[in-house]
């Protein structure tokens, strides 16, 4: 056989493998992202939500691919207005997404001077729209009562602001049978590019002026006396970790998904209770030496926490939550219209030089997500 007639066998059936992502069956599911945190016109909060649908083909009821620009129940910063949840956007829908309520602010020099100054100087910012009404929260319980449904939940919809209205925010957290403790923590590469309010409770707290770099994780809970939470901040540096970032640690066979284990995570991750009906899929550890974690110990703090929780009453909808911000990720390398996107993805995800975040992305929470997504539009 010819030279020539080789690469035009290898075209014809690359081609073929390329078609198979228009000519592939479509999935109808009716499902509702909520999302109030939405800045710019990136959707950072959301778009792997709506990249994974399109990717694995799940479609609107008419068909249709969902949107990521409109598609979608918060903010709309191309026209300004901004949604509540009611039940009435509830009586369709077999999936809710609870996706983030940190909401939309003022920013006095614009919303891309304050992240460049974020590290190093506090800018007033006030509070325009966000957070989780007890109105809306009372139309999530009822939706919640449905059989066959899912409910979707992640950082930090039981925090700021919504934890303004505080029954709004215990009730909230009832729905996914989860407490939330107020503490947060994150890993950074570099712990002087903590935002600069961070660096002024460490000042407040132990009394010396913020002098920090390099790895280190962050622990920080805001003083709120409605839950009677104590303002306090703890850090540990590259010194003080035996690994050289935290991951989520799962079992596979749980999820009934092919995810990877010890996964790194980098992003904030909240401390949550588990009530004993729901089920903990996912832990979140961190490399802290035994000396570390008295400091932790002080504070009633563990160094092993739940970041993925079921929670299944029966005759009612699956309730499933994130304790991290696992729907803010970087945007994907490859369109989602490539078959076999996802798999290449995932595979050059541990290749040296690009950002580990991806890791996340494409070993644990596009499985999981495609899983879920399977699961409401089978019901």
């Amino acid at each position: 056989m010819r030279r020539w007639h080789v690469i035009l066998i290898i075209i014809l059936l690359l081609g073929c493998w390329l078609l198979r992502w228009p000519l592939s069956p479509r999935q109808a599911i009716d499902m509702l992202v909520v999302n109030k945190t939405v800045p710019d016109e990136h959707f950072r909060e959301h778009s792997a939500i709506f990249w994974i649908a399109e990717h694995r083909r799940f479609s609107k009821p008419d068909g249709s691919f969902y949107r990521m620009e409109k598609d979608y129940l918060g903010y709309h910063p191309e026209t300004g207005k901004q949604e509540t949840l009611t039940a009435s956007d509830l009586e369709n829908p077999d999936l809710l997404y609870l996706a983030d309520s940190y909401g939309i602010y003022d920013y006095p020099e614009g919303f891309e001077i304050y992240e460049l100054q974020l590290p190093h100087k506090i800018q007033d910012i006030e509070l325009l729209y966000g957070g989780f009404a007890l109105s809306e929260v009372e139309a999530i319980e009822e939706f919640a009562k449905n059989k066959n449904k899912i409910v979707i939940g992640e950082h930090n919809i039981f925090g700021y602001p919504t934890y303004i209205d505080p029954l709004a925010s215990t009730r909230l957290q009832a729905v996914f049978a989860v407490s939330y403790t107020g503490w947060l923590a994150r890993y950074y590469s570099d712990l002087n590019e903590m935002a600069f309010w961070l660096k002024a409770v460490y000042e407040k707290i132990y009394g010396k002026v913020w002098d920090l770099s390099g790895p280190g994780m962050v622990f920080i809970r805001e003083e709120i006396p409605a839950f009677d939470w104590r303002s306090d901040l703890v850090i540990f540096t590259a010194e003080e970790l035996t690994g050289p970032w935290p991951v989520i640690n799962t079992d596979a066979s749980r999820l009934a998904v092919r995810t990877s284990r010890n996964i790194p995570y980098l992003y904030w991750v909240e401390v949550l209770e588990v009530h004993p009906e729901a089920e903990v899929l996912a832990y979140y550890e961190m490399p802290l030496s035994g000396e570390s974690r008295t400091a932790l110990d002080k504070r009633g703090l563990p160094d092993r926490f739940p970041v993925l929780v079921q929670y299944n009453p029966p005759g009612e909808a699956r309730r499933i939550y994130f304790a991290g911000d696992f729907a803010d990720q970087l945007p994907a390398l490859l369109s989602s219209r490539l078959t076999g996107s996802a798999g290449l993805q995932r595979f050059i995800s541990y290749l040296p030089g690009l950002p580990v975040e991806y890791r996340f992305y494409f070993q644990m929470y596009e499985p999981l997500l495609t899983n879920i997504l399977h699961d409401a539009g089978g019901q």
